[in-house]
C-alpha cells in the first residue's frame, strides 16, 4: 500500500478506470439491481446522472489526481490487512512478516 500510494502505471490506472466504468453495467443488468441503484440515488439524494457523471469523473482522472487521492485515504500505518487460508500452514509465515502478531478469527 505504500508503493501504491506513490503512484501507479499509466497502463494500471488506464484498466482500473475502463473496469469500474464497465461495472455501471451491473446496475442495470437485472430488475433487483436496477431498483438497489435507484433506491441508493433516492436515499442519498443523487440526481438522475448520477453514472453518467460518475463514469466521466473517473474517465477524467490523472495519474497526479490518482495519487493525491490514495494519500489523502490511505494511511498503511492504520490498516488492518484480512487473510484468508489455512491457519495451520499460514499463522507462523504471518508472524515472520513483521506486521504484529496475526490474530485468528473464527466463524
Amino acid at each position: 500500500m505504500e508503493e501504491y500510494c506513490q503512484g501507479v502505471a499509466d497502463e494500471d490506472l488506464e484498466f482500473t478506470k475502463n473496469a469500474l466504468i464497465k461495472s455501471y453495467a451491473l446496475d442495470f443488468e437485472t430488475i433487483g439491481s436496477l431498483l438497489n441503484m435507484l433506491n441508493t440515488m433516492s436515499t442519498y439524494g443523487l440526481p438522475a446522472d448520477y453514472i453518467k457523471n460518475e463514469e466521466e469523473i473517473i474517465r477524467n482522472m490523472t495519474l497526479e489526481e490518482h495519487m493525491a487521492l490514495a494519500q489523502k485515504y490511505i494511511n498503511p500505518d492504520r490498516m488492518f490487512y484480512l487473510i484468508v487460508g489455512d491457519a495451520a500452514t499460514q499463522m507462523e509465515p504471518l508472524k515472520e512478516i513483521g506486521y504484529g502478531d496475526p490474530v485468528l478469527l473464527e466463524y
